[in-house]
């Protein structure tokens, strides 16, 4: 059963208030574990934001997205504390097509803190199907994916909510074109509510990409993984 929680204002005056049971945020991996989608942003966005997705950043944008996080076992990959969380994201729907597909994994550092590395898939479609229970990635190494070293491992903040991850400045990559950029992502977990922005910024200064266009995917949990 879910602890039952109590705002400060509840609390104000009353003796007994540090006594009374509080709702403890999951650790960061364990939070994100579920479906979400950001319907609720899609249906609140202004019409002139609900426009296709484009290349690089010409016009604000924003679109309907499904996702689902699984945790799994990736022993090549995560090591014996690590925890491997597989993500699928469908546009428009949960039906719809694959979006992205991604495995993040979560890494106990010295002194309590936790640092997140993300991966792609060199063969995505090799996964597509996967889903809970999945035994796809016990065999999966370091050469199946495109990982991006160490300046790209986002360093993971708690909070008593949840938590917040950002890409270090210092994380520069050069892509299948050949063209050098630097990527940048926001993470942020509040409760049962995660938000995400990333873009790619080329050497000119111009966007390579930037994912959404307009403001941050803004999803809310809506149960567990299928």
């Amino acid at each position: 059963m879910r602890k039952r929680w109590f705002p400060l204002a509840f609390c104000l005056g009353l003796t007994a208030c540090a006594s009374l049971p509080t709702r403890e945020a999951l650790p960061p991996g364990q939070a994100l574990i579920g479906t979400w989608d950001n319907q609720a942003q899609i249906k609140a966005a202004p019409p002139e934001l609900l426009r296709p997705p484009v290349a690089g950043n010409p016009y604000p944008w924003v679109d309907a997205q499904s996702a689902q996080f699984f945790e799994v076992s990736a022993p090549n990959v995560a090591g014996p504390k690590d925890q491997a969380i597989y993500l699928v994201w469908r546009s428009g729907s949960a039906t719809g097509p694959i979006s992205r597909q991604r495995l993040w994994v979560f890494r106990p550092q010295e002194g309590g803190k936790i640092s997140m590395d993300f991966y792609a898939f060199k063969t995505p479609e090799a996964f597509a199907n996967a889903g809970l229970g999945t035994k796809a990635f016990e065999t999966v190494t370091i050469e199946d994916l495109t990982a991006y070293g160490p300046a790209c491992s986002l360093p993971v903040i708690k909070t008593a909510t949840g938590w917040t991850a950002s890409i270090p400045a210092t994380c520069s990559i050069t892509a299948r074109s050949g063209r050098k950029m630097t990527l940048s992502a926001d993470l942020q977990v509040d409760g049962e509510r995660f938000s995400y922005q990333e873009h790619g910024l080329l050497e000119t200064g111009a966007y390579a990409f930037k994912v959404p266009g307009g403001p941050a995917y803004e999803f809310n949990k809506k149960g567990p993984a299928s």
